[in-house]
């Protein structure tokens, strides 16, 4: 049977916390002490990495898939994703697939390979090509390898495909982000629901490098989205009761 991995800490609205590529749920630790006091924090292993299984298809397709599948494990009737990297493509095909999805955070995503910039464009294929010398005998490396392939083939995502996202998503980059800034901005701008944030001084790792100002961009975004959202609900109820 397969499985995926998930831990949950905290109470309140889901949130799903999804990684980048080669890591696990255990990049969001720092996060999680803050979000997990207003909201349920779901950590995910992705496919073929940390505690997860290690087989099936190896997609950003089959991650979101994953997700979905916990999400129906959980009964949860809404949530959020918050997504870094890999996990951000993953958390935009949520966002195009399954209307439980009510707020995304994108941390650093990328529609296509050619929007990394060349330079790590480059690095990432040597050092597949490396990998795949060692990968004839190393299970390891035979990951790894794969792991960089998906990065360098994967995903295919449109831009007129992000306008029936019809939820509100935080797109945030660093300035020196290894994804080129007009992806980024491209993707703000098909977004119906889309804003913006560029972390000054920021890199790709931003809740390594730029914890605190990245956590303040989260936390007072999905804060202002639920209250938003009370306020709708309290409204919808005092027409009804008239």
């Amino acid at each position: 049977m397969e499985e995926i991995y998930y831990t949950i800490k905290g109470e309140g609205f889901p949130v799903f916390l999804l990684h980048g590529n080669g890591e696990d749920h255990h990049i969001f630790d720092k996060a999680v002490n803050i979000l997990a006091e207003d909201y349920q924090c779901i950590c995910v292993d992705s496919r073929y990495h940390g505690k997860s299984v290690h087989q099936g298809e190896l997609s950003y397709s089959q991650m979101q898939k994953d997700v979905m599948k916990i999400a129906d494990d959980l009964e949860l009737e809404a949530y959020d994703v918050i997504g870094f990297s890999d996990g951000a493509i993953v958390a935009l095909l949520l966002g195009m697939n399954d209307s439980r999805l009510k707020h995304i955070v994108s941390l650093s995503a990328n529609t296509q390979p050619c929007y990394i910039k060349p330079l790590y464009r480059l690095t990432f294929y040597l050092q597949a090509l490396c990998l795949l010398i060692f990968s004839i005998y190393q299970s390891k490396a035979r990951l790894s390898f794969r792991l960089y392939k998906l990065m360098l083939t994967q995903p295919h995502i449109a831009y007129e495909q992000l306008q029936y996202i019809k939820i509100p998503v935080l797109v945030l980059a660093g300035e020196f982000d290894m994804i080129k800034e007009i992806d980024t901005l491209k993707i703000g701008e098909s977004l119906p629901y889309g804003i913006v944030k560029i972390i000054k001084h920021g890199n790709h790792f931003l809740l390594r490098d730029s914890f605190l100002e990245t956590m303040q961009e989260i936390t007072l975004f999905l804060k202002a989205c639920h209250q938003e959202e009370q306020y709708e609900n309290m409204s919808n109820r005092t027409i009804e009761d008239r």
